[in-house]
């Protein structure tokens, strides 16, 4: 999940630069043993990608995955995909109320604008912050500087954490659920997500920098979803369109316990055919 908000970060920092080019997929799936998985599909507008390569920046320099392209809304995107599977819906819950936007770049850089500076050396600086986070959090996944990390970050953010911080958790609220039936089993899982407060002043608002999708897959066919959902057999995907404001949907599955109900029919067949042997068996010993 570090990688993940890494990547977030990379996109963030240069959404002035990007306005209306990125778009950010959370794919937060389901299985029925339990467990589940998140990913993160950073996705940038093709022309706006190939034009930063040409400046010599990367967004996905660090990523340990090739960038694939896209169509979403008639434009190509280049993109991105990173998961992480967790062992329980609980770790999986976690993970999610834990993930973050690191929105400071964006508003340095909208200070900038508003002043009328130039922004593209602050953008590079940015791009090289970004890249030395990246190589941080990798190391910080392989054990090397994770106590380290923490203790500076927990240093940094004490001395520079405004009375007024806004809380820049994505998921303000999740709820995930699993209910068990004789014959049937069902699945809940609904979520709030912050809503993160924009500069009016801004030349890039936050609401319009980017688009942003959150697409659930259950375990079975999804029988009930929010309204604002496309749904396709177990996946619903759902648009949020305004971050200012807090967005909630939710989702919820069921399936029948086929393997329990074949397993009642056979014992009840059995149990008839045995009846049935018994009762002949009984009529031939009266004769």
């Amino acid at each position: 999940m570090k990688r993940i908000a890494i990547l977030l970060l990379s996109t963030l920092t240069l959404l002035t630069l990007l306005t209306g080019c990125v778009h950010e997929d959370f794919g937060i799936k389901l299985n029925a043993d339990g467990t589940g998985s998140v990913s993160a599909r950073i996705g940038i507008d093709k022309d706006v990608y190939n034009q930063a390569i040409s400046m010599g920046a990367d967004l996905f320099a660090d990523s340990e995955a090739e960038p694939t392209e896209y169509e979403y809304k008639g434009k190509t995107y280049v993109s991105v995909t990173e998961t992480t599977e967790y062992a329980s819906f609980d770790e999986l819950k976690q993970a999610l109320l834990d993930l973050t936007y690191e929105t400071d770049e964006l508003a340095q850089l909208n200070d900038l604008e508003a002043a009328g500076e130039p922004v593209e050396e602050e953008a590079e600086a940015l791009i090289a912050e970004v890249a030395d986070l990246t190589e941080d959090a990798a190391q910080a996944e392989e054990g090397e500087t994770e106590a380290a990390d923490d203790s500076e970050e927990t240093t940094e953010a004490a001395e520079d954490k405004p009375s007024d911080t806004v809380d820049n958790h994505i998921f303000k609220e999740i709820m995930i659920e699993k209910k068990s039936g004789l014959i049937s089993e069902s699945y809940v899982f609904s979520a709030k997500m912050n809503a993160i407060p924009d500069d009016p002043d801004a030349e890039t608002p936050l609401s319009s920098a980017f688009l942003v999708t959150v697409s659930v897959e259950m375990p079975s066919e999804i029988t009930n979803a929010s309204e604002n959902a496309t749904v396709e057999g177990n996946k619903a995907t759902f648009e949020i369109s305004d971050l200012t404001v807090e967005n909630e949907f939710a989702v919820e599955s069921s399936q029948t316990n086929v393997q329990l109900i074949i397993a009642v029919v056979v014992v009840l067949i059995l149990a008839l055919a045995a009846l049935l042997l018994f009762t002949k068996f009984h009529g031939k010993e009266k004769e």
